[in-house]
């Protein structure tokens, strides 16, 4: 599945049950799980000691890592974040970045450091989310096809032809009702298409499209689902960490009550 994890740890009791959720539900024997904590320099600051004690505490969550069979490597750096994880991602030749975060907190930022697909999960209260994200998947489509190609496509390469419940939504909202029919009707005959190519490699799957604004009916509709994983796509432009997200993905990712897996295209 995942043959690197980038996962940027603070050393927080969120940031360390995050990493232990993953090793546990994304990494498997053949995963390396790449640990990046950057400390940004402050005036005055003991950098030298400081580096010292975050490499003890990152030596123990190490062997911690090494005890359960996972594979792992560190780096204690001093700079920029917005520059070191990029750089490590890359040089390590990462396959997918591990985010976990306060549900008040906005990682959308933290999106547009690199082109990699990311795993992001809000927690309330330090919450984990349930095991296995790949038991049950509801992936938001918005049927551009070079986007809604590429997700699934990539989303085929992950599961590695494992057979899971999946749900593909598509929201439209119309506001005029005299073409409103018309426009649904379209919508769920390019979503059965959709539905259809992916059956292929995933029997079972269904679709559904929603009326409504897609952060509100998508998210809606993932509450009742209540799959382990939403997936999306967001679209990357030009540089290699410079990653687009509009106002319905940036919505849908800050607000979603599950890990979102989202892969750039």
């Amino acid at each position: 599945m995942f043959r690197k994890i980038l996962f940027p740890i603070d050393l927080s009791d969120l940031s360390r049950k995050g990493l232990a959720w993953t090793a546990r539900n994304v990494a498997d024997p053949s995963s390396e799980m790449v640990l990046v904590h950057v400390l940004e320099p402050i005036v005055g600051m003991d950098t030298g000691s400081m580096v010292h004690q975050a490499e003890r505490s990152i030596g123990i969550i190490e062997a911690e890592l090494t005890s359960i069979g996972i594979r792992n490597k560190s780096f204690v750096v001093v700079g920029d974040p917005y520059e070191i994880l990029p750089e490590i991602a890359h040089s390590e030749g990462c396959s997918l970045c591990a985010l976990f975060a306060d549900r008040e907190d906005v990682v959308v930022p933290s999106l547009r450091l690199m082109a990699l697909p990311h795993l992001v999960f809000k927690a309330s209260g330090g919450v984990m989310p349930p095991p296995d994200p790949f038991r049950r998947i509801t992936v938001a489509a918005d049927l551009s096809p070079t986007r809604t190609d590429v997700v699934l496509r990539e989303l085929k390469k992950l599961l590695a032809g494992r057979v899971v419940p999946m749900t593909i939504l598509h929201s439209l909202f119309m506001e005029d009702t005299l073409t409103s029919t018309e426009m649904f009707q379209a919508a769920a005959a390019a979503l059965e298409e959709v539905r259809a190519s992916v059956e292929k490699w995933n029997p079972g799957t269904g679709a559904e499209v929603l009326g409504g604004h897609p952060e509100v009916e998508i998210l809606r509709r993932v509450e009742k689902i209540k799959p382990g994983m939403l997936v999306v796509g967001l679209s990357v432009h030009g540089h290699f960490w410079e990653l687009i997200v509009g106002s319905t993905g940036e919505a849908i990712i800050e607000r979603s009550p599950c890990p979102v897996l989202v892969i750039p295209s």
